[in-house]
C-alpha cells in the first residue's frame, strides 16, 4: 500500500484521472509513503468501508484512487472523527494520511491512495 502527496499537478503523467508520480520522485513534485501488504488489509477492513459512506471511492485490495482537494476535505474530517483506534499501526497510517491530506488541501492538489 502507498500514499502519495501530490505537490504539483503541472507536468505529471496521468493514468486516467489519477496523477502518476515518477518512480524517482523529486520532493518538489510529491511525497510517497510506502507501507506493506498487511497495511493494505488493515485499511481495507477499517478505512475503506468507513470513508466510502461519505466519499465514494474505487479502493479495494490492489486498487488505486485519487482524492482531489475537495475529497481531501471530506477525508480530513473523517480522519479527525475516526482517529484513536485500538490499533497502533492503524493510528500511524491515519496520522500519515492526515498529514498528506492536510497539505494537499493547502496546496489545492490531492492524494493518491493505493491498496
Amino acid at each position: 500500500m502507498k500514499y502519495e502527496l501530490i505537490k504539483k499537478m503541472e507536468g505529471l503523467e496521468m493514468y486516467g484521472d489519477i496523477p502518476d508520480l515518477p518512480v524517482e520522485l523529486d520532493s518538489s513534485i510529491g511525497e510517497r509513503f510506502v507501507g506493506n501488504e498487511s497495511d493494505s488489509w488493515l485499511l481495507l477492513d477499517h478505512f475503506v468501508k468507513g470513508i466510502d459512506k461519505v466519499c465514494p471511492n474505487l479502493l479495494d485490495y490492489g486498487d488505486v484512487d485519487f482524492f482531489d482537494g475537495s475529497k481531501c476535505i471530506i477525508l480530513k474530517k473523517w480522519l479527525e472523527e475516526n482517529k484513536g483506534t485500538d490499533s497502533l499501526r492503524l493510528n500511524e497510517l491515519y496520522d500519515i494520511l492526515y498529514d498528506f491530506v492536510s497539505r494537499a488541501i493547502e496546496l489545492n492538489t490531492g492524494v493518491v491512495i493505493e491498496l
